[in-house]
């Protein structure tokens, strides 16, 4: 290589550098120091709520602009997807509560109220919502309806109606008892849902289908008396309305 061909200030032979010993006490320094703040993060508890929050907030404003246009925030007050889920009550609890309010509520008071696997059953007798044959709410039964909405209305438990009928044939302007069981179902949970209930209720009919499940050593009238009714069940499954 050609003196002309080195750079400006360059010399053709190779000086080696200086002993540095600060260097060692640097290095030192570093370690000691990487050591505490390691020391530090491990004796610290990390907030994983505030964690979530601070990722959300650098995902948003850190996307990749090869990524497309953000998606625009939901405007609406009450937007489905930005609502905040309630938890659901605990079945005990809610059938200790239940049980509590019936004292002032005539239908809770003539009602079973019972632990079905993972769900709360309120069964009603039908006899106290309709007259024989028939599936439009008096006027007694819609006022109970409306105390008893007053209360489901502050939980967050899915809920489901269901009628059921006694193995009588119809003679009513219902073509049978699976019609009539469905009629009284539907009657009761557009009932609630009017009293603000502020969830959605299925409603089903199943006739006499379960009338076997009544205990045999019962008098057989009241097993008719039993099996006319209409379940309100509760699981324990919730959310947001």
């Amino acid at each position: 290589m050609k003196d002309s061909d080195m750079l400006p200030g360059a010399t053709g032979a190779f000086t080696p550098m200086p002993p540095r010993p600060w260097l060692i006490t640097f290095a030192d320094l570093f370690c000691l120091l990487l050591a505490f703040f390691v020391l530090l993060f491990s004796m610290s508890a990390v907030e994983v709520g505030k964690w979530k929050s601070l990722t959300q907030a650098f995902s948003r404003h850190s996307e990749s602009p090869i990524a497309g246009p953000a998606k625009p925030l939901p405007l609406a007050d009450h937007n489905k997807g930005g609502m905040a889920e309630q938890p659901a009550l605990d079945l005990g609890y809610l059938g200790q509560m239940l049980d509590a309010h019936g004292k002032s509520n005539i239908l809770l008071q003539n009602s079973v109220i019972y632990l079905a696997g993972e769900k709360l059953v309120i069964s009603v007798p039908a006899d106290l919502l309709f007259a024989p044959g028939n599936a439009a709410i008096d006027e007694k039964g819609g006022a109970a309806l409306f105390d008893l909405a007053g209360v489901l209305r502050n939980i967050a438990n899915d809920a489901e109606v269901v009628g059921h009928t006694d193995p009588t044939p119809v003679e009513t302007a219902y073509a049978s008892n699976w019609d009539l069981s469905l009629a009284r179902a539907a009657a009761v949970a557009d009932a609630l849902k009017r009293a603000g209930y502020p969830r959605e209720i299925p409603a089903f009919g199943v006739a006499d289908s379960h009338f076997s499940e009544l205990p045999e050593s019962l008098p057989w009238l009241r097993r008719l008396e039993l099996a006319r009714r209409v379940d309100l069940v509760l699981t324990p499954n919730g959310g947001a309305p």
